[in-house]
């Protein structure tokens, strides 16, 4: 079995162990025993995640191209947010102690602002086009036309509006850069070798998984 989907399978098989609807009957000191030990690969993919989505937001050849190119871009991002995000719910669960736990619940909050940016210009990207588009249906059925300054002005709008979103993100993602790495400073001092060894095995794993799934989109 290879590592990313043994690394699936522990995730799979830990949740089973932990989720409400779990049979009543699974002893809790083997559920901590598993939750505690999928806690490096957790990390692993959570990190993965996070610093592809981080790159692909500083990505400076993004406006150089069309809409369509930047809103699979805009999912592609979004999407990796969402496994950091669903990873950091889970890491919480692992977790017993109040400050590691709460390092965490900041992480997933930012995570979250990110997605909420990106989601917003996935959407934004999508629809602009239609909203100035000449021969969009609705428009055209309601009489709706757009006079040569207007439809300028709504296209500078819109890209003023894109622009200024991405250049959010990057701001967000480079401010928070220092303390996420002490963050990981922190729990790299807690990991025994062999936690640190799955962890880095994870990371790798993971990091080459999205970097090529970025490739065939």
């Amino acid at each position: 079995m290879n590592l990313h989907n043994e690394l699936l399978n522990r995730v799979k098989r830990t949740w089973e162990l932990i989720r409400p609807t779990a049979p009543v009957h699974r002893p809790p000191r083997n559920a901590d025993q598993l939750i505690k030990l999928n806690l490096p690969p957790l990390l692993g993919r959570r990190d993965a995640a996070y610093d592809h989505a981080s790159r692909l937001i500083e990505d400076q050849e993004l406006f150089a191209h069309d809409e369509i190119w930047r809103q699979k871009h805009y999912e592609t991002i979004s999407g990796l947010l969402e496994i950091a995000a669903d990873d950091t719910n889970s890491i919480l669960l692992t977790l017993s102690s109040p400050d590691t736990a709460l390092r965490e619940r900041g992480i997933r909050d930012l995570i979250e602002l990110l997605q909420d940016l990106v989601r917003g210009l996935g959407n934004f990207t999508r629809l602009s086009n239609a909203v100035l588009d000449a021969e969009n249906p609705t428009l055209k059925h309601f009489g709706i036309r757009y006079t040569d300054t207007e439809r300028l002005r709504g296209e500078q709008v819109l890209s003023e509006v894109e622009i200024s979103t991405v250049n959010q993100l990057r701001i967000f993602c480079t401010h928070a850069l220092p303390k996420i790495r002490r963050y990981r400073e922190y729990t790299a001092k807690s990991f025994s070798k062999p936690y640190a060894s799955r962890y880095h095995k994870a990371y790798e794993a993971y990091s080459e998984i999205f970097s090529e799934a970025v490739k065939a989109r």
